[in-house]
C-alpha cells in the first residue's frame, strides 16, 4: 500500500506541473500566432491530454485486453464531461458562446453514436478503424481551413521565445503522460487484487487515470482564466479518444466486446454528451448547479460499474 500512495503522490505532482506547462505554452502559441484559444484547446491541448488514453489502449490491445480499450475510451469520455468539466465548473462557472463550438459539438454527437452502433452490429474491425481515422483527417482539415486566415496575422517570433514555448509544451505533455501512467499503475494493481473485471477496470480506474491530464489541464486553464481551453480540451479530447485512440487501436487489432456489456455505460455517455450540447446551446455554459448534476451522473456511473464489477450490491 505504501508504494501505491507514493505512486499517487508522484503522479499528482507530475500532473499538476505538466498541466500548468502545457496550458502556459498553449496560451503563448495562441497569443503569438493569433489563433483562437478554442482551436488550440481542441487541437494541441486535447492531443496532449489524450496521449495517455492512446498509449494505454495500444498496450492493452497488444495484450489482448479488449475490455480495457473500450472501457478506457468510453469511461474517459464520461469522466471528461461528468468529472473534469463538472469539477472545473464547480470552482469556476463557465460562460461560453455556442457559436464558437457548434460544428465541433455536432461532430462529437455523431461520432459518439458510431462505436456503439458498430459494437451492436458485431466486433470493431479494421475498416471501421480506417473510417475513424478518415473522420479525424477531415475534422483536422476543417479546423485548419476554419482559422487559416489568422495565420497571416501573426508577427515573427523570436527564436528563443519559440524554444521556450516548445519546451513548456513538451515538458507539459511528458509530465501529464508519466503522471497518468504512474497513477494508473497503482490504481489498476489495487483493482486487480480485488478481483474486478478488465472492462470495469477500464471504465473506472484506467479511464479516471487517463482523464487526470484533462482534469489537471482544465483546472490549470481555469486558474489562468482561459475558459476557451477548458471547453476546447473537453470536446477535443472526447473527439480524439474516439476517432484517434479507438481508430488507431482498431487498425492494430480487432476489438471484441458484447453490446450488452457496454449498453448502460454507452447510455451514460450519450446522456452526458447530449447534456453538454444542451447546456452550451440553451444555457450558454456550465453553471455551478449544472456542474453538480454532471458530477452526480459521474458518481452514479462509478457506482454502477463497481456494483457490476464486484457482482453484488454496494
Amino acid at each position: 500500500m505504501g508504494i501505491n500512495i507514493l505512486q499517487f503522490s508522484l503522479g499528482t505532482i507530475l500532473l499538476y506541473f505538466g498541466a500548468d506547462y502545457l496550458i502556459l505554452g498553449s496560451k503563448s502559441i495562441a497569443s503569438k500566432f493569433k489563433i483562437p484559444p478554442i482551436v488550440v484547446g481542441i487541437t494541441l491541448v486535447a492531443f496532449g491530454t489524450s496521449l495517455p488514453e492512446l498509449i494505454v489502449s495500444i498496450i492493452a490491445i497488444l495484450k489482448g485486453e479488449s475490455g480495457i480499450v473500450i472501457g478506457n475510451v468510453v469511461g474517459s469520455n464520461i469522466a471528461n464531461i461528468g468529472l473534469v468539466l463538472g469539477v472545473t465548473a464547480i470552482l469556476t462557472p463557465i460562460i461560453f458562446s455556442f457559436k464558437k463550438i457548434s460544428f465541433d459539438i455536432y461532430f462529437l454527437i455523431v461520432i459518439t453514436f458510431l462505436p456503439l452502433l458498430f459494437i451492436y452490429l458485431g466486433e470493431l474491425v479494421l475498416w471501421q478503424g480506417i473510417c475513424f481515422l478518415l473522420l479525424l483527417g477531415g475534422y483536422c482539415w476543417h479546423l485548419f481551413n476554419k482559422d487559416h486566415e489568422s495565420d497571416e496575422n501573426h508577427s515573427d517570433e523570436n527564436l528563443s521565445d519559440g524554444l521556450t514555448i516548445s519546451l513548456k509544451i513538451i515538458f507539459g505533455i511528458i509530465g501529464l503522460g508519466f503522471g497518468a501512467h504512474i497513477f494508473v499503475l497503482g490504481a489498476k494493481g489495487i483493482a486487480i487484487a480485488l478481483g474486478v473485471s478488465s472492462l470495469v477496470i477500464g471504465m473506472s480506474i484506467v479511464a479516471l487515470g487517463t482523464s487526470l491530464p484533462e482534469l489537471a489541464a482544465s483546472l490549470a486553464a481555469a486558474k489562468h482564466n482561459e475558459k476557451d481551453f477548458v471547453i476546447g480540451n473537453i470536446i477535443g479530447s472526447n473527439i480524439m479518444n474516439i476517432v484517434a485512440v479507438l481508430g488507431i487501436t482498431m487498425v492494430i487489432h480487432p476489438i471484441s466486446v458484447e453490446f450488452s456489456d457496454v449498453f448502460i455505460q454507452g447510455l451514460f455517455l450519450i446522456i452526458l454528451t447530449l447534456g453538454l450540447f444542451l447546456l452550451l446551446k440553451y444555457k450558454g455554459g456550465i453553471s455551478r448547479i449544472s456542474a453538480g448534476v454532471l458530477i452526480l451522473f459521474y458518481i452514479l456511473f462509478l457506482y454502477f460499474n463497481f456494483q457490476q464489477g464486484f457482482g453484488f450490491e454496494l
